[in-house]
């Protein structure tokens, strides 16, 4: 769990058993603090450190509180993906030795990406994390929005796992789409980051499944996602990713 802290230095204080000292170091937590495990969320500008430490303590109770409920609910979305998908007993899980060696858990919050929707400030899927690393940081938190909450195809509800899980499709690819945009768009994070050229290619300029991100034509003919769906320029509901993966698996 990864908490954003404000550093301050003082140039003097004074500690009842130290006496007076010039480099006062104190750590004030903010209230903005987030968790970065498995959950995917830039880094908090403001800070000056990041520590990649559990921080357990009575007066922070109350702001540590959300972020322990947020990362509890996306170990369990991860688990529960990393399952479905039969990935739960793969050599990096069971091998002696290995970094991820009878935790799948870290293995899972390593392997998916996940976002807080600004909506319901619930955890979405949002792809592989390896999918995500070159991502750029300049995007708008606003248009961070899980299925279930731009659900403008009125996708049917999982009578499961309910809108847990609704995934939607980039409309200009084959994956698993991240950002909804202006009311009616979803992207995934590398054809967002190229939004104003993907958005004005014609429907003839449009790559035809199996399409790449950034609108790229892939080669062959099976679908990155598994799934048959309309032509690429239209939205279109994947339903739930949990139980779409099962059959696919």
């Amino acid at each position: 769990m990864w908490a954003c802290i404000s550093l301050a230095l003082l140039q003097g204080g004074f500690d009842e058993t130290m006496g007076w000292t010039t480099n006062y170091i104190l750590l004030l937590p903010l209230p903005h603090m987030q968790v970065e495990a498995g959950i995917k969320k830039r880094h908090c500008l403001p800070c000056t450190l990041i520590l990649k430490l559990d921080i357990n303590h009575p007066t922070l109770e109350e702001l540590l509180e959300p972020i322990k409920d947020l990362y509890k609910d996306v170990r369990r979305k991860a688990l529960m993906r990393l399952e479905y998908e039969g990935l739960h007993t793969v050599e990096a899980v069971q091998t002696p030795g290995a970094r991820f060696y009878n935790d799948p858990a870290s293995y899972a919050m390593d392997r998916y990406a996940y976002y807080v929707c600004f909506k319901c400030n619930k955890a979405y899927y949002g792809g592989e994390a390896r999918c995500d690393a070159d991502a750029g940081d300049s995007y708008d938190p606003a248009e961070l929005v899980c299925g279930a909450c731009s659900d403008v195809a009125r996708a049917q509800m999982c009578p499961k796992h309910g809108a847990d899980f609704l995934e939607y499709k980039c409309r200009y690819c084959c994956s698993v789409a991240v950002f909804f945009c202006f009311g009616t768009t979803h992207f995934c994070n590398p054809c967002h980051d190229d939004f104003q050229r993907v958005t004005i290619l014609s429907k003839g300029e449009l790559p035809v499944c199996p399409a790449g991100p950034r609108a790229t034509q892939l080669e062959g003919d099976e679908c990155p996602l598994h799934v048959k769906h309309p032509a690429t320029g239209e939205e279109f509901a994947l339903g739930c990713g949990v139980c779409r993966n099962a059959h696919t698996f």
